[in-house]
């Protein structure tokens, strides 16, 4: 007889991916306030995305030995001030965007992001270590986008919202005044007991503020099923997910009323919704339908109350009596509040609708 041994889930990790420039401090900032949240976060592995000038500030700030750290790198001092583990804060080789040479058939490292052709690689290159993490199952990521020229961070927001999950973060971290321009400065447990900031004047590390905002995203991938077969690069997916968005809108949804139950279902999606909310719903859509929308909510208003009266398809239990102007304004703001995560919007200041069929359930 045999038997299955059961196999143990395998621990999520954090990567952390950061992009950065002339200040690396950045990173162990962000890195230092992951640490300090409630739920304390450590990043397992760190991926630096930079230029080459970028890359010799990295190596200069963050891996060379400074007698004001004690010998130490400032990423040892860090990794020793939060106790991380041995499996904890390891910084991989530094990603530097690079460019082909085509005379030597060699990538050459791009110095700066100063043209559109530098802006188009830096885009695609982004992209891909966006990809590298996110298509692990295992890995949660966050994106930090305090460091380098602000195309590079608005570059990474853009390619987490294109192929990012709802359980992966993008953030940018804020540090109190002096210390966001301060040289030497790290993270507020440093090591030393005081810095000097550019005018010589001495401040303890230890009375910075280290603060990490969450950046909002729309995660479009919940949209594409197949994003395995997407694009490659960062221009070629935008525009299949823009034409594809854009046909999604053209689609016509399937609206399906239900009075009993007080719902709406838009592409079988429930959504409860009450009684005169549908009511006008249903009014409108029908009136669409035979090219007699109203021409504002006065009007609709008289043509509703008509309506009701030969409304058999309302049951008479919950069937609204009458209607007034500010009742069609009422539920139709109703209508757009309680309607945006179905992905079908209601215009404002329109009685006019996007495509749809219309049924009725029971």
């Amino acid at each position: 007889m045999s038997t299955k041994r059961s196999i143990k889930p395998t621990k999520q990790q954090t990567v952390l991916l950061a992009v950065t420039g002339l200040s690396p401090a950045i990173v162990t900032e962000t890195v230092w306030a992951l640490a300090q949240e409630k739920a304390r976060v450590l990043p397992r592995r760190v991926v630096f995305i930079t230029t080459a000038v970028g890359d010799e500030k990295l190596k200069q700030q963050l891996f060379t030995n400074l007698p004001a750290l004690g010998g130490q790198t400032a990423w040892e001092a860090l990794r020793a001030a939060l106790n991380a583990g041995d499996d904890e804060l390891i910084a991989e080789d530094t990603r530097v965007i690079g460019k082909a040479d085509h005379k030597s058939g060699m990538l050459q490292p791009l110095q700066d992001i100063q043209t559109q052709e530098e802006n188009d690689i830096a885009a695609s290159f982004i992209l891909e270590e966006v990809r590298r993490v996110v298509e692990n199952p295992d890995n949660r990521l966050v994106a930090s986008i305090a460091g380098g020229r602000k195309t590079m961070g608005a570059l990474l927001h853009a390619a987490v919202t294109l192929i990012g999950r709802e359980h992966d973060r993008l953030t940018h971290v804020l540090v109190s005044a002096p210390y966001e321009t301060m040289p030497g400065f790290y993270f507020p447990s440093q090591p030393g007991t005081t810095i000097k900031d550019r005018e010589g004047k001495e401040h303890a590390p230890s009375k910075a503020l280290v603060q990490l905002a969450d950046v909002p995203f729309v995660p479009l991938r919940n949209r594409f099923e197949d994003l395995q077969n997407m694009p490659g690069s960062f221009s070629g997916l935008v525009r299949r997910f823009s034409r594809e968005i854009k046909e999604d809108a053209q689609r016509p949804r399937l609206i399906e009323i239900g009075y009993r139950k007080k719902c709406l279902w838009v592409d079988d999606q429930p959504v409860s919704m009450r009684v005169k909310a549908l009511a006008v719903l249903h009014f409108l859509l029908n009136q669409q339908n035979q090219n007699l929308t109203p021409i504002g909510q006065p009007e609709a208003a008289n043509d509703m109350n008509h309506w009701l009266k030969n409304a058999d398809c309302i049951p008479i239990g919950v069937r609204p009596k009458s209607v007034v102007s500010d009742d069609i304004r009422h539920e139709l703001n109703h209508l757009r509040t309680t309607m945006k995560k179905t992905g079908w919007e209601i215009p404002k200041r329109s009685l006019t609708f996007p495509p749809f069929t219309l049924r009725l359930r029971d």
